[in-house]
């Protein structure tokens, strides 16, 4: 037997998790489902990673954060944060259960089959909101050898790398960061670049000066305009693309910062249309339903795979209001919406007023 309710979130990062406020405070019935732990796509960051986004724009639901030294907010202290502000509004995550399957019944409801660590459960909702993010699986290099146990898709703990030589993959900020870290770490660090140059606006401008002198006074090694050919267990080998030859590093770890792309797996089974660059999927502006009635997009998921990242989370808290303010319409609850709003039970951000 199904479990109902009238809306299914799939993704508990801070947006999802913005939206089950509002939504319990509209006292509309929903499930929540993450295939892994609440924000489990900050917890993926490296650790001590920093955001760039200032507190007020990372803060969720009206709620603020406060640092220690009212700077910029690391990971830890996020999800911290958001863990807090589960408890506050006792909101019930089912973590670690993945949905694996929506059919669409003849009821025109939506049914779900999630696999759980109990097994299979089923659930069916009205209204389906697809919150599954931008980040979920690590680009690939596509070369031999980057399946080798010493090669790792993130930075690790920087102790690891102490006294032996690391190579990273990449040229943007998680690769800048990555690399200081290693060399603060008494790590020998390089980095493997496609392009002539590291260009500005894609490392964050605190990161960036110190990276450049470290490499201009030879401290980080830079190997620039060449891509990796093949990676082995203590060295890789780099194509020189100025020059018709190759190169050899040698590496004891590889760290390839190379971005991630989106699980849009949902979307195909669903038919949601996407734009075939991107796989951004296609919605209104206004009500961030898609072109499948009753499936609505929110997050960064709407970035689809980001070449160049335009979607964050602090640009995307708007599609909260757009998305309740279109379900309430639809299920006839506005005036229900907007006295949770008035009565403050949930805020909203600045420009993320309520319809009038």
């Amino acid at each position: 037997m199904s479990k109902k309710a009238l809306v299914a979130v799939v993704g508990a990062g801070p947006i999802g998790i913005e939206l089950a406020i509002a939504l319990k405070q509209a006292k509309i019935t929903y499930f929540q489902f993450d295939k892994g732990q609440t924000a489990q796509m900050i917890f993926n960051f490296p650790p001590q990673t920093y955001f760039f986004s200032s507190t007020e724009r990372i803060g969720i639901a009206g709620i603020p954060i406060q640092t220690i030294d009212q700077g910029k907010c690391s990971r830890e202290q996020y999800l911290a944060y958001l863990r807090s502000v589960v408890m506050q509004y006792q909101l019930v995550i089912n973590t670690y259960e993945e949905v694996i399957n929506i059919e669409r019944l003849q009821s025109d409801d939506f049914q779900l089959t999630t696999k759980s660590l109990e097994g299979e459960k089923q659930y069916q909702v009205r209204y389906l909101v697809l919150a599954t993010g931008g980040t979920s699986y690590p680009r690939l290099l596509g070369v031999p050898g980057e399946d080798l146990p010493h090669v790792s898709t993130k930075l690790e703990d920087p102790h690891k790398y102490f006294q032996k030589n690391v190579l990273i993959i990449g040229a943007k900020n998680s690769a800048a960061e990555s690399a200081l870290r290693c060399y603060h770490a008494g790590a020998k660090a390089s980095l493997a670049i496609r392009k002539a140059q590291i260009e500005s606006q894609d490392v964050k401008y605190w990161v960036l000066p110190e990276l450049l002198q470290r490499i201009q006074r030879k401290e980080i090694g830079c190997f620039y305009q060449a891509p990796v050919e093949s990676i082995m267990r203590d060295r890789v080998v780099l194509k020189r693309t100025e020059e018709p030859k190759t190169i050899e590093v040698q590496a004891d770890f590889v760290i390839k910062t190379i971005g991630f792309q989106s699980d849009m797996r949902l979307f195909h089974q669903l038919g949601v249309p996407l734009s075939p660059e991107q796989e951004s999927p296609i919605f209104d502006e206004q009500t961030m339903e898609t072109a499948v009635p009753g499936v609505f997009v929110l997050g960064t998921v709407v970035g689809g795979t980001q070449k160049k990242y335009k979607v964050f989370i602090e640009n995307t808290h708007i599609h909260v209001a757009k998305i309740m303010n279109s379900l309430c319409r639809k299920l006839g609850l506005e005036n229900q919406w907007a006295q949770a709003a008035a009565d403050h039970a949930f805020r909203l951000r600045p420009g993320a007023q309520l319809e009038e």
